[in-house]
């Protein structure tokens, strides 16, 4: 019974995060240290990193 809801939670949270992706990921590039984090972020991740550094030098 709790698994069931554990996922019901996640489902209703992953939802709502992606049906307002566009306004959360606004208001996350409106705010410069969240955007520094996220860059930072971004730039651990090895396929994401590769991606942007191959698509500044084209």
């Amino acid at each position: 019974m709790k698994i069931t809801k554990v996922f019901f939670f996640l489902t209703v949270i992953g939802s709502i995060g992606y049906v307002f992706r566009n306004s959360i990921t606004k208001m996350i590039i409106s705010v410069p240290q969240l955007r520094k984090w996220g860059v930072r972020i971004a730039m651990n991740i090895p396929f994401l990193r590769n991606k942007m550094i191959g698509s500044m030098f084209k």
